[in-house]
């Protein structure tokens, strides 16, 4: 998986996820968004786009639970957009759909991190 930064705006930052997202991604201790963007990421607002990502593994959903784990802990926000139907199918079946912030698409999750500005 390779993480690419497709615009950061100092309010909402956007990425983009590309390949898998796998046990093989990254290792035990390694956690690419924060080596990408440093660790006060997680206090910001992230849009993170699915599109490019072609496969989720067990690790890889533990990741995105991690994820938005740190960024609630931190006051900040991750949603996942863009998921392809196969990934997509995955998070459904596990249940991540209840637990994750989610959008359709760019423009829904824009909005989605921007009416939680304040909140």
């Amino acid at each position: 998986m390779r993480l690419n930064v497709m615009s950061n705006d100092g309010a909402v930052t956007s990425v983009s996820a590309v390949g898998q997202i796998t046990q093989n991604a990254f290792g035990a201790e390694d956690e690419p968004l924060a080596r990408a963007l440093g660790d006060e990421v997680y206090g910001s607002r992230l849009l993170l786009s699915l599109q490019a990502t072609d496969y989720v593994d067990s690790r890889g959903v533990g990741w995105l639970l991690k994820l938005h784990r740190r960024f609630c802990q931190a006051g900040g926000i991750v949603v996942l957009h863009s998921i392809p139907p196969t990934i997509q199918e995955v998070l459904k079946v596990l249940h991540m759909d209840e637990i994750l912030n989610i959008s359709a698409d760019e423009q829904a999750a824009r909005a989605k991190v921007q009416g939680t500005a304040d909140a």
